[in-house]
């Protein structure tokens, strides 16, 4: 008891001490990763590219375009590259700290969840979008005990949530069903309620849908390619078998919270949905979004902010039990690899360019969606030209062809007495002069390493 009155006593202080070790710990994992082709894709995007034509562009990124919106202004003043970074660590610095002080959860949850995943590291110190669908789930499990009396501030933030991430549609689409469509259906059976602002609410989110169907529609990104690979089918299957026992679970034993059991159960099926029709590549970040959306369905459910209530603490437990045994490891293993061993070797790259090749020359680049890394470290004298689609580097191109790569490789005579880059070793040019290539690190899967190497192919 005396312990207990303690912790009230000096809650705020702990709260405010376990932030600051947060905001520390992320701070130093942001600093010390390097932006690689997916983050630095957006910035160029942001940089390069009006408003209007981010837009008309978005169809070929494959990503609605609040991010790049956020980004934009720093991008266009020409802020140093870590910006980029150092926005995505204010966005989770933000909702670490909305999560800690505001949100109804046991402080050991909260700490579990902010010091690992999917606070820490993963979408603070790699900057995407996912930043802002994090900050727009803990801000609507925030509001969301209040979204009867204020529907239409309820609305925006799901409107937001659209511009996100096509990931974020399935939760999208929980929300609505379980809220504006449950409302209205209550409204046609009894006409008590004020159904004005929420038919209002729907309408907004609505119009935001068709907006983002019109940016994405036909999206022609040769990398976007689906399967039913072992890899998506055993996460979908484990997905199934939790859902189903969560089922039961609400039947027998939450009762109440079948909405929050229908937002969860959209949300997932959706993304498995995408991978399984759309894209099937699940990455450390889009497999840490299955976790952000679990921990968000815990927000909704929760009215207390202990453990005394064993029918929420079995789910609290469950959510960390899970965690650990199928998620932290690689968590883990993949924070340090990028503490370690460089996330990219774009910046080695540019620097042996800006200290050895002379200003002013065009190099050839074979792939400019991986080679858009090296931009934000290269002197403005010099620019790259991507051979395999024959047109400049800018923002640069959002996928690649290797045939076309094979093909723009198979005669050198075009590229005599010109500087290239091969990325990613496609491929090794023989009778050439190799100047750079990037040093081997021991095998680190879940590091996404780019290697470059810069060759002069000589006249003859």
């Amino acid at each position: 008891m005396k312990e207990q009155n303690f912790f009230q006593k000096h809650k705020q202080i702990v709260y405010w001490g376990i932030f600051i070790l947060y905001a520390i710990i992320n701070f130093i994992l942001t600093m010390l990763h390097e932006p690689w082709r997916d983050e630095i894709h957006a910035w160029l995007m942001s940089k390069e590219l009006s408003v209007v034509n981010l837009f008309i562009e978005s169809k070929f990124d494959g990503h609605p375009i609040l991010w790049h919106l956020l980004l934009m202004p720093f991008a266009k003043l020409n802020f140093p590259i870590i910006t980029l970074n150092i926005i995505s660590y204010i966005i989770l610095l933000v909702s670490a700290w909305l999560f800690l002080f505001k949100t109804k959860l046991p402080l050991a949850l909260k700490i579990f969840a902010i010091f690992t995943i999917p606070f820490t590291y993963t979408y603070s110190a790699i900057a995407r979008n996912y930043s802002c669908i994090i900050l727009l789930l803990t801000i609507i499990g925030i509001y969301y005990p209040k979204r009867t009396e204020k529907p239409i501030v309820y609305s925006i933030l799901i409107c937001l949530l659209i511009h996100t991430h096509s990931l974020a549609w399935g939760i999208v689409a929980g929300l609505t069903i379980t809220f504006h469509f449950y409302e209205i259906i209550l409204y046609l059976k009894n006409k008590q309620n004020n159904i004005k602002p929420i038919i209002i609410g729907l309408l907004l989110i609505i119009i935001n849908t068709l907006i983002v169907i019109f940016e994405l529609y036909g999206t022609t990104n040769i990398n976007y390619t689906a399967g039913f690979s072992s890899h998506i089918i055993h996460i979908a299957g484990c997905i199934a078998l939790l859902l189903f026992a969560l089922l039961l679970y609400t039947i027998f034993v939450l009762k109440s919270h079948y909405k929050e059991f229908i937002i969860l159960s959209i949300g997932l099926l959706f993304q498995i949905y995408i991978y399984m029709t759309v894209y099937s590549s699940i990455l450390f970040q889009r497999y840490i979004l299955f976790f952000a959306l679990a921990l968000f369905y815990l927000m909704l459910i929760s009215d207390t902010d202990c453990f005394d209530d064993i029918k929420h603490f079995i789910l609290y437990f469950a959510f960390i039990f899970i965690t650990i045994f199928t998620s932290l490891l690689w968590f883990l293993r993949t924070t340090i690899n990028d503490v370690l061993y460089p996330y990219t070797f774009a910046k080695q790259m540019a620097d042996y360019i800006n200290n050895n090749v002379p200003k002013n020359t065009t190099i050839l680049i074979d792939a400019s969606i991986i080679g858009q890394s090296i931009i934000p470290y290269l002197d403005k004298s010099y620019s790259l030209y991507d051979i395999s689609y024959n047109e400049y580097v800018d923002c640069a191109n959002v996928a690649y062809d290797t045939e076309k790569i094979e093909k723009a490789l198979s005669n050198l005579d075009a590229y005599r007495g010109k500087y290239l880059i091969i990325c990613n070793n496609f491929r090794e040019l023989n009778n050439c002069k190799l100047l750079y290539n990037s040093p081997g690190i021991p095998s680190v899967s879940d590091v996404v390493t780019e290697y470059f190497s810069l060759y002069f192919i000589p006249n003859e």
